[in-house]
């Protein structure tokens, strides 16, 4: 994917096939036969050739010897070729289906519009959803290498998407300078030089596996004491294809995950586009009016909420954990409903579990979900109908985890002062 594809996707976007995708993976057939579709289109595809393979599938389904799960198949069908009637074409990235009678013993249909362009023409029936693909989706293709280097030792990281992952630490042995005089100066500081190359020639020989092998990355940031960088970077191991890699070099005084965070501040400059860099950016943009107390900021569920009612907010910043999912249930043999919150985390388990729960009104039928909604969604419609932007942050890093953790992970700046107070 090119870097201008990169940019197109949106934290939303994101956020909302995440979310999708934690529903789909809830979903089993209802007696456990592939009968679950899974139709992928890419971008391009006459929609006629679609439905002509469809028609042909469903003919090819009265062979099925289990008769529950032909009739299950041809019933997802039937609901695939009618939805199919409201689409005119597949749009730039293609369309993805999911269509079947899951354990709700229900047909469920879900028509999926991936941020990212269909790769794969494919048709499967299976007991489950075909998810592969779209998962894969949720990957950001951009991954940096970031490398600590002093005689002392090294740290060998990446970042990719919102994650910061430590790859590699490897300590050294080469000795400091010492104050000798004579010849035994002299000999002892040729034997530290020769040591000092044979750690950095090691290092490269690790980079070369790490980041061309293990974790092929688009560019490198290097950082560490001013010479020492220098000298490494001249080391002839290191595999040319990185050496063109190196975008940016920064004086860094120590390793570890703290030295590798403030080598990403140093090179915001390089890193602008990345999503880690973007979610910091708003965080510590909320902070500093929080901080000076601008009345620019509120942050809380409640609070944020009103600020959109009246058409106040710029920006709704709200972590991925605050995912909550508000969902409708009903009884098959009754007028039994109720409606009941869970945290996406759980909501596998609670669909897994309402399979077995009984109607407490009639005793006898089951339940099933009707329909369902989750906050963040909520907050993004409300926020684009008042002209406000919604950003999704991830919790896998520092600024992000405060935000949850301390500010209840929702946030907004504001056009203009509201609040007196906070």
């Amino acid at each position: 994917m090119s870097k201008q594809e990169e940019k197109k996707r949106t934290s939303v976007e994101r956020y909302m096939l995440k979310h999708e995708i934690d529903k789909l993976e809830s979903k089993k057939s209802f007696n456990m036969s592939t009968s679950l579709v899974s139709l992928y289109i890419p971008p391009g595809t006459r929609l006629s050739d679609v439905n002509s393979q469809l028609r042909d599938e469903y003919g090819t389904a009265t062979n099925i010897k289990d008769k529950s799960t032909g009739k299950a198949v041809q019933s997802a069908l039937s609901s695939i070729m009618s939805r199919m009637k409201t689409i005119s074409d597949p749009g730039e990235n293609g369309i993805v289906i999911f269509c079947g009678i899951t354990q709700t013993n229900k047909v469920e249909f879900f028509l999926i519009s991936p941020p990212d362009p269909v790769g794969i023409k494919l048709y499967l029936c299976d007991n489950v959803f075909k998810i592969d693909h779209l998962k894969e989706m949720l990957e950001s293709k951009q991954r940096y290498g970031l490398l600590l280097i002093e005689r002392g030792g090294a740290t060998l990281a990446t970042v990719q998407g919102s994650r910061i992952d430590i790859i590699r630490e490897e300590e050294s042995y080469v000795p400091g300078k010492h104050k000798m005089g004579g010849q035994s100066q002299a000999r002892f500081q040729r034997l530290t030089e020769e040591a000092a190359q044979r750690w950095y020639t090691k290092i490269t020989e690790i980079m070369n596996t790490v980041y061309l092998d293990d974790y092929p990355v688009e560019a490198i940031i290097v950082g560490g004491p001013a010479l020492t960088k220098s000298e490494f970077l001249e080391n002839k191991s290191l595999d040319y294809r990185l050496r063109e890699k190196v975008i940016g070099t920064y004086d860094i005084g120590y390793r570890g995950i703290n030295g590798i965070r403030e080598l990403l501040e140093k090179a915001e400059d390089k890193l602008s586009d990345f999503e880690l860099i973007k979610e910091r950016k708003l965080i510590q943009k909320f902070l500093e009016h929080l901080g000076k107390d601008t009345g620019l900021v509120t942050y809380g569920e409640k609070l944020v909420l009103e600020a959109l009612e009246k058409s106040a907010v710029q920006t709704v910043i709200v972590s991925e954990d605050v995912d909550r999912v508000n969902i409708e249930i009903k009884c098959d043999g009754c007028d039994y409903e109720i409606t009941e919150s869970v945290k996406s985390r759980d909501y596998n388990e609670f669909v897994k579990n309402l399979s077995d729960r009984k109607c407490p009104q009639c005793s006898n039928s089951k339940l099933y979900i009707e329909n369902e909604s989750d906050l963040i969604t909520e907050l993004n419609e409300k926020a684009e109908n008042t002209g406000a932007t919604l950003e999704v942050i991830s919790t896998d890093h520092e600024d992000g985890a405060m935000l949850y953790n301390v500010f209840g992970g929702i946030a907004a700046t504001l056009r203009y002062k509201l609040f007196d107070g906070y």
